[in-house]
C-alpha cells in the first residue's frame, strides 16, 4: 500500500497512513555505510569527509512517485501523500547527541535545512516543509532529525496563517513581532542575545516548551545570514544543554515553522518541549501517525 493522508468525517484533521516500517539490520546512518543510502546534499571537511549528511528517507512520510488524487466521494477524502521526504544525518558518531556537538556543528546541521529547504519549495505540489527532531529515536538510533513536504496545508497550520493575516491586517504589523516587544522583561523570557529570544509561551502545550523567536522578522531560515545561522546553533545548544539538566527523562521534539510555500508572509519560529507519547508529526503538525490501514485492521480484527 501506498502511503495515503485522509482527512476525518467529521473534523478537518489529517491521517497520514504509513505502513513502511523501518529496518533493524544495522545502522545505515554511520560511516562506511554511504552505499545504503542515496545522498541528496552534504557538508564535507577540508579533506573531503561529510561531517553532515543529507538522504532520502526510506521510510518516507511522502513520496515523489505518489501522486495526488483526483477524489469523487464527498465523505472519504484521500490524497496519496506525494511529495520528498529526507533524513539529516547529523553527526557521524552513531551515540552523539545534538546538545553534545558544538554550536559549529549544530550550524552545519541548519545549513543543511536551508539547502534543501531551498531545493524542496519549487517542486511540483508542495504546500509545506517541515523539519522535525526529536531525540526518541524510533526509526534510527543514529542521531537524525526529518525534513519533508506534503501536499497540504494542515489545520493547525491554517490557524496559524490565518491568525497572522488577521492581526497584519488589523494593526498593520506582525502579530509575532509585536509579541517580542511585549514579552521583553517578562518572566517567561529564558534568555536572548543579539539574533534570537527564547520564551516559555504563555499558554503552553506541553511541559517544559519554550519558543525560539528571531528578532528581526524573518519568514524562514533561508533569510538568515552565516552569522545568525551560527547564533541560532548557539541558541538551541543553549536551551537544549538548559533542559538536559532539568527534564527526566531527557526527551524532547524541535519543531520547525517557516512560511508555507504559497503564503506571503510569516514569522518563523522554533518549538521545543518535553517528548510526548503523540508522534512528533502530531506534536508538530497536527496530523495523526497510524502504522496499519484501517482496511488491514479491519481484516485482521474480521478474523480472515
Amino acid at each position: 500500500m501506498q502511503n495515503e493522508l485522509r482527512k476525518s468525517y467529521e473534523s478537518k484533521y489529517w491521517s497520514l497512513i504509513s505502513t513502511v516500517e523501518p529496518s533493524k539490520n544495522g545502522c545505515f546512518l554511520c560511516p562506511a555505510s554511504e552505499e545504503k543510502t542515496k545522498e541528496t546534499f552534504s557538508i564535507k571537511d577540508a579533506k573531503g569527509k561529510w561531517l553532515v549528511r543529507s538522504i532520502i528517507d526510506p521510510y518516507p512520510f511522502t513520496h515523489p512517485s505518489m501522486f495526488k488524487l483526483k477524489e469523487k466521494d464527498d465523505i472519504l477524502k484521500k490524497y496519496t501523500s506525494h511529495g520528498w521526504s529526507e533524513i539529516i544525518i547529523e553527526h557521524r558518531e552513531h551515540t552523539k547527541e545534538l546538545q553534545e556537538l558544538s554550536s559549529e556543528e549544530i550550524k552545519n546541521i541548519l545549513l543543511v535545512y536551508v539547502d534543501r529547504i531551498k531545493s524542496m519549495k519549487n517542486r511540483e505540489n508542495v504546500e509545506l516543509i517541515g523539519i522535525i527532531k526529536d531525540n526518541m529515536k524510533m526509526d534510527f538510533e543514529h542521531s537524525n532529525s526529518k525534513i519533508f513536504t506534503l501536499p497540504i496545508l494542515p489545520d493547525l497550520i491554517k490557524n496559524k496563517i490565518d491568525n497572522f493575516n488577521d492581526y497584519k491586517f488589523k494593526n498593520e504589523t506582525c502579530f509575532y513581532c509585536d509579541l517580542i516587544e511585549r514579552e521583553k522583561g517578562s518572566p517567561r523570557v529564558i534568555f536572548e542575545n543579539k539574533s534570537f529570544i527564547v520564551i516559555s509561551p504563555f499558554n503552553q502545550e506541553n511541559n517544559y516548551e519554550v519558543t525560539i523567536f528571531p528578532k528581526e522578522h524573518y519568514s524562514c531560515l533561508t533569510d538568515l545570514n552565516e552569522f545568525e545561522i551560527f547564533t541560532l546553533a548557539e541558541t538551541i545548544k543553549n536551551i537544549l544543554t538548559r533542559m538536559k539538566i532539568v527534564v527526566s527523562p531527557f526527551k524532547y521534539s524541535m519543531i520547525f515553522y517557516i512560511k508555507p510555500c504559497r503564503i506571503e508572509d510569516f514569522h518563523f519560529h522554533i518549538r521545543i518541549f518535553q517528548k510526548t507519547i503523540q508522534h512528533s508529526l502530531k506534536e508538530g503538525y497536527d496530523i495523526n501517525l497510524c502504522k496499519l490501514s484501517p482496511e488491514s485492521i479491519a481484516k485482521i480484527l474480521r478474523g480472515k
